[in-house]
């Protein structure tokens, strides 16, 4: 069978076009420019500099990525708390995996907690996981919304790479390791991207990611005596 040629100056199947493109070097970028200055930032300033590396990825990744990719041509549905029938799960599921990572982080911990280290990761938690859904989940969904396949697998790949910079924290003691902060990212990336992409919504993956980032961040910030 003869092959049919592409109509002039359509792009092939296998290239990522403008938009598309600028995000995946939007995020490449950023790992890249968090590898040299995590180390850098936590051993100057301590854990004030892992603070300031959030910071500096709320300001320079989430928040241009949100106006310049998740904000443009978005699905009305984005930022949507409604679900249909098929998804009524959604809810249950999420809430079970709150339970379950927070009760799995803050069980072992109790006696080092304290209401300091509460207050500092829920004020954290707030920003940090509705900007991370939004950028991440709802960046991938907007610009890939016509190949959803290469969306999803590669807005969950450089999820999960982003945290390895963090890994080269100095002064920050992860619960479980190196290794349990990237797996952690990667499976719960993994859950989140399913979700957002079925419904297409971050609502309710951000309110998990909140929830979920307020028991680990509580257990991180206390063990590592950022107060």
């Amino acid at each position: 069978m003869a092959s049919v040629s592409n109509p002039q100056g359509a792009l092939p199947r296998t290239m990522l076009n403008r938009a598309q493109l600028a995000l995946v070097l939007h995020a490449l970028a950023l790992i890249a420019i968090l590898l040299v200055l995590v180390p850098i930032l936590t051993s100057a300033l301590g854990t004030t500099g892992y603070l300031v590396v959030f910071a500096l990825y709320w300001i320079g990744f989430c928040s241009p990525v949100i106006a310049i990719h998740a904000l443009s041509g978005r699905s009305p549905r984005l930022f949507s708390e409604k679900l249909s029938r098929r998804d009524w799960f959604v809810p249950v599921l999420l809430l079970v995996q709150v339970v379950a990572i927070g009760a799995l982080a803050l069980a072992p911990n109790t006696s080092l907690l304290t209401t300091p280290g509460l207050m500092l990761a829920a004020l954290v938690a707030i920003i940090n996981g509705p900007l991370e859904e939004t950028a991440w989940r709802g960046g991938f969904m907007t610009r890939f919304a016509d190949r959803p396949r290469l969306g999803f697998w590669l807005g969950w790949l450089l999820f999960t790479a982003w945290h390895i910079p963090l890994t080269l924290s100095h002064g920050v003691i992860f619960d479980g390791g190196a290794m349990g902060l990237v797996a952690g990212a990667a499976v719960l990336g993994l859950l989140w991207n399913w979700i957002a992409w079925r419904t297409g919504s971050v609502f309710w993956v951000g309110l998990a990611h909140a929830l979920t980032n307020i028991a680990t961040f509580w257990v991180l910030f206390d063990r590592s005596g950022f107060l």
